[in-house]
């Protein structure tokens, strides 16, 4: 990474609404500029350009930064070229931007773990070329995975001797903590012994290539478990990987779209079919950070589970994310086709994968076919949850041929008369709850069983005022550290980390434009999340202005708020089990508490 001086000083140099100007039309509005948005399909300017703070924000996607990240992101390169050719841009000369890569320092606690695993995932390689390593090789050989492909994904073999493993890692200089630590290590009454012993070893990498864990395969039906992973250790979250991400993400700004699949060998499978941009989740279950790494690709996500019911619903709820997360998606669809990918390459063949990965529909074909084929609808309940789901999506979409034939469907899959459906579509619309809030499987689900959702709104406002004060103010970001020091909404707690940051390493107010700088150059996954929200509240135009008592106004409304969230969620918690006459008391001696509360602090 270049340093910090550096970057200051190319993004001093650019003027964000001539950078933006050499990209796409910009208009004058006012005081800013607008533009039609590059980041989605838009109709109507919604790109906001604000010269005075030199950020953009787009007000329709929410994607929003400086004049370094609109160029990242809009030609899909790396941060630090995007530096480079901002510079260029400028006419902006330093001899250190002609050196191809600079790098972050590397957490010193680290190194031991990573030198350790390092050694590791070669020595499991080479022990797949030993004669031990054949019953290995053979299951990869009846797979059709060669030698090529093994050497691409890093394959190997654990040894049946476990404690041999532990030898050898202590044998090149690694300590007994350091090996406990990478998560390979089982104890014995014999001693330390690898916990992937006699198992075919897939090697699992964080984004930037680095070697962080395992995922081992038993290749005899002993009755324990198909796979073991690595335990969560200080350089592996599973839910902050994707496995053939630092692959992957080198082809998927060229082809356009990557495909996320539920296992190893489905992303082998497609390799072998000539489809390189490929990740695989590990599981059915999609995290908001590997959300934020999907979001850096800056493509078509096209979803592809397994078949079976499991891998389907694990695709409904995914559709749900990543509404919500605003990404562009697909899913594959071959409905009463149970084979995964690897199943129809062995099957049937490179060009028929090709082809049953290119049956992709849009979020509502899939959820419709869903409730068709997989989980037909059996109750009237079911069949009107199902159609007021769908109800706000119809009436967003024109009328005509389209919305028609949308109805069409969901007429098929509901059972209610098209008349019915479009009636509903055309009515007023009434407060329907969000997509991500609808639960079809519960039977109760009204907003009075959870009162914990008013608080959470209330805490949100006044920490969202109290970080827009340490955007605007230097003693806001000191008030906070002495008062406040963390929020409860994690997104707003990870920028005032990075305010802190900023407020450290440099004097004089806070320049909003250098700190999207800041969070870009962490290369954090959720960088652009971040970057987004930060020209969000910098934007805000509604918060009175800066005085000595605005920080402990907002410290106070939030150590409130937070006090009611806590009662609130103990409640909710408390209706777990409890009929309905039950939680209709606790609701009761909740609003008793809350009207005490307000009696004294109307008192004091």
């Amino acid at each position: 990474m270049f340093p910090q001086d550096l970057i200051d000083s190319v993004l001093k140099a650019a003027d964000i609404v001539t950078i933006i100007s050499s990209y796409i039309p910009v208009i004058k509005k006012g005081r800013s500029f607008v533009a039609l948005c590059p980041f989605h399909d838009d109709k109507h300017p919604s790109l906001n350009i604000s010269r005075e703070k030199q950020i953009f924000k787009c007000f329709s996607c929410g994607t929003g930064g400086n004049a370094i990240t609109f160029v990242q992101k809009y030609e899909k390169i790396s941060f630090e070229d995007a530096i480079r050719k901002v510079a260029d841009m400028v006419n902006f000369h330093d001899s250190r931007l002609e050196k191809k890569s600079y790098y972050a320092p590397v957490d010193a606690s680290l190194t031991p773990l990573y030198a350790c695993i390092d050694d590791l995932d070669k020595y499991y390689q080479y022990a797949l070329s030993i004669e031990e390593g054949k019953i290995a090789s053979d299951y990869l050989e009846k797979r059709h995975i060669d030698a090529e492909e093994i050497a691409k994904y890093s394959l190997g073999y654990a040894p049946k001797d476990g404690k041999k493993t532990i030898q050898f890692l202590q044998a090149k200089g690694h300590s007994l903590k350091a090996i406990e630590d990478i998560g390979v290590s089982l104890a014995k009454l014999e001693g330390m012994s690898d916990s992937n012993a006699g198992r075919l070893i897939f090697t699992l990498k964080n984004p930037d290539g680095q070697v962080v864990g395992f995922s081992a395969r038993r290749l005899a039906d002993d009755g324990s478990s198909k796979y073991v992973n690595s335990p969560e250790t200080k350089i592996f979250q599973k839910g902050k990987n994707l496995y053939n991400y630092d692959v992957a993400k080198r082809t998927a700004h060229h082809d356009g779209y990557v495909y996320v699949l539920e296992g190893f060998m489905d992303v082998m499978a497609l390799g072998k079919a000539g489809i390189n941009s490929a990740v695989a989740l590990m599981g059915t279950n999609l995290s908001s950070n590997q959300i934020a790494l999907l979001r850096k690709m800056n493509c078509e996500v096209r979803l592809c589970l397994d078949g079976d019911a499991p891998g389907q619903e694990g695709m409904m709820k995914m559709i749900l994310l990543l509404n919500k997360a605003g990404l562009s998606f697909r899913l594959v669809s071959n409905p009463g086709d149970l084979r995964d990918p690897d199943d129809i390459l062995q099957e049937s063949g490179s060009e028929a994968l090709k082809e049953s990965m290119g049956h992709l529909v849009d979020a509502f074909d899939f959820q419709i076919s869903y409730y068709t084929s997989v989980k037909k609808l059996q109750t009237p309940e079911e069949r009107r949850k199902v159609m007021m789901y769908f109800i706000p999506f119809l009436r967003s979409v024109p009328a005509g041929i389209d919305r028609d034939n949308y109805i069409v469907k969901l007429s098929k899959a509901t059972l209610y008369e098209e008349k019915a459906i479009r009636d509903q579509v055309n009515s007023k619309p009434a407060d329907q709850p969000s997509i991500e809030e609808i639960s079809y499987g519960s039977q109760i689900d009204t907003e009075r069983l959870h009162p914990e959702k008013r608080f959470v709104r209330r805490l949100f406002l006044a920490e969202r005022e109290a970080l827009y004060y340490m955007m605007e103010n230097v003693d806001a970001v000191k008030y906070f550290d002495r008062s406040i020091d963390s929020f409860y909404t994690d997104s707003y707690n990870e920028i005032a980390n990075y305010i802190r940051e900023y407020v450290g390493k440099r004097s004089g107010p806070i320049d909003i434009s250098a700190l999207i700088n800041d969070i870009a150059a962490s290369d954090a996954p959720n960088s652009d999340e971040l970057q987004s929200e930060v020209t969000k509240v910098a934007e805000d135009n509604y918060h009175p202005p800066y005085t000595e008592r605005s920080m402990p106004d907002c410290a106070k409304a939030i150590a409130e708020e937070k006090s009611r969230l806590s009662d609130a969620q103990e409640t909710q918690k408390a209706f777990q089990g409890k009929s309905d006459e039950e939680k209709a008391v606790l609701i009761k001696e909740f609003a008793e508490r809350q009207k005490e509360r307000r009696a004294k602090k109307k008192a004091d």
